[in-house]
């Protein structure tokens, strides 16, 4: 079915669905419409992993990705959110979806989205079982990685087959819909977990978790993995301005550069490795695959540059947008070599804002810049005053703040922008403009 709506046309339609629950979800209508497209009956299950985790879920699937690219298999990737482009959520062997599919897919779709009523993500859970399964595409993908978008139990993609499951950390994070307590939290992600599944398991540090996921997995008579254990190494490396570190992962398999950054990109590989290896692979013979892992705005390098000054500094984007997220950073940051750490910060309306702010205030020789994220983010009026007091610098405008950090700053400092993957959208899509 061709569509006569142009690609912005079909994006604003998407945008204008419900697009975050006030509670919490549920599966029904993702498998009505399922059922009511017969896409049902062409889900291999062996083919899916499922992904879920409070971080790290995107980036373990990159890294398998590349993984399973490397060993000459297709693969389709569904992650969320997007940073620039809605198409970034829907991609094959690395490369994202084309506008004409997409826009295809949705005119596909839409009587299902109708009516089913379908959210927006749910409707792009449809549209990526639909690319991706449908005799239509004709795609015949070897696996199908699927990153949960929230939670776990009630996700859409986890009305989607599958025989295999990852659990990446388990953290507090959208308690106002999964639950104030963190067994809450994880026994909703533990919903992914079906019965008789795989699954690989990062093992949570708190121990009060370990007795929720081992009556888990026994009730559903599931096969758990653990990660295996492995050591980071870092190294400094030459050439740069700053002193950046480059990371190796030292795993039962061998030693490898990672692209991925510090302790937390090295967690990730290696729950990507276990999965790889649990699939059959031999992860010795792919480990160069794992320099070339494609994760935008996970401590991203750009260079920025001030029209009106020319002046231009390397830049890190790094949407850490929970507690557990910022404390990785942090860990990251201690590699990193600088004089003046010049942080651009703006969070979510809904996220925690003394666990995420009070440990960037408290760092060393560092000027934090206040702004706003564009997606419910919290306005500068709405910060607590202690941190609007201690910022070295506040503007609603998170562009004019990063420009004004890079004027700032001294060829020794270091600049990172943090806080919520949607600030770092606009600030990547605002890059690839100029």
């Amino acid at each position: 079915m061709k569509s006569t709506l142009s690609f912005s046309a079909v994006v604003e339609h998407l945008e204008s669905l419900q697009i975050m629950p006030k509670t919490m979800p549920g599966l029904e209508k993702i498998n009505q419409s399922l059922l009511d497209t017969d896409l049902l009956r062409l889900i291999d299950p062996a083919k899916v992993i499922v992904v879920a985790g409070t971080n790290g879920k995107g980036s373990t699937c990159a890294t398998l990705e590349a993984l399973l690219l490397s060993a000459q298999k297709k693969v389709g990737f569904y992650s969320s959110p997007h940073l620039i482009k809605t198409t970034e959520r829907i991609r094959v062997n690395g490369v994202d979806i084309s506008e004409m599919d997409f826009v295809n897919l949705h005119s596909i779709c839409l009587p299902q989205i109708t009516k089913f009523q379908l959210t927006h993500f749910e409707a792009l859970t449809l549209m990526m079982c639909m690319y991706f399964f449908s005799p239509k595409f004709n795609l015949e993908l070897d696996y199908v990685l699927l990153e949960v978008g929230l939670g776990g139990t009630f996700d859409a993609t986890n009305a989607v087959p599958h025989d295999f499951c990852v659990l990446a950390p388990i953290d507090f994070d959208h308690v106002n819909i999964l639950g104030p307590t963190i067994k809450d939290i994880a026994l909703n992600k533990l919903g992914i977990i079906h019965k008789a599944s795989d699954v690989v398991v990062y093992q949570n540090p708190s121990s009060d978790l370990r007795p929720v996921f081992e009556t888990y997995f026994s009730a559903k008579k599931c096969r758990p993995v653990q990660v295996r254990d492995f050591e980071v190494e870092l190294m400094e490396s030459k050439g740069f301005t700053l002193s950046e570190p480059l990371t190796f992962l030292k795993s039962p398999w061998g030693l490898a550069e990672l692209a991925l950054k510090g302790q937390r990109g090295a967690q990730n590989t290696m729950t990507a490795l276990t999965v790889f290896a649990e699939l059959g692979f031999d992860p010795s013979k792919h480990l160069t695959a794992l320099k070339k892992v494609r994760w935008p705005g996970r401590m991203q390098k750009i260079i920025w540059t001030v029209n009106e000054t020319n002046v231009s500094r390397d830049v890190y984007l790094s949407g850490d947008h929970n507690p557990q997220g910022i404390q990785s950073l942090l860990s990251i940051l201690d590699n990193f070599k600088w004089k003046q750490l010049r942080l651009i910060v703006g969070i979510g309306l809904d996220k925690d804002e003394k666990q995420i702010l009070e440990p960037l205030f408290t760092l060393s020789d560092c000027a934090v810049y206040l702004t706003e994220t564009p997606f419910k983010g919290r306005k500068i009026e709405h910060y607590q005053q202690d941190f609007l007091t201690r910022s070295f610098y506040k503007n609603e405008d998170a562009i004019v703040s990063l420009n004004q950090a890079v004027k700032d700053a001294k060829a020794d400092d270091l600049i990172v922008v943090t806080g919520s993957l949607y600030l770092v959208g606009q600030l990547l899509a605002h890059h690839q403009k100029i």
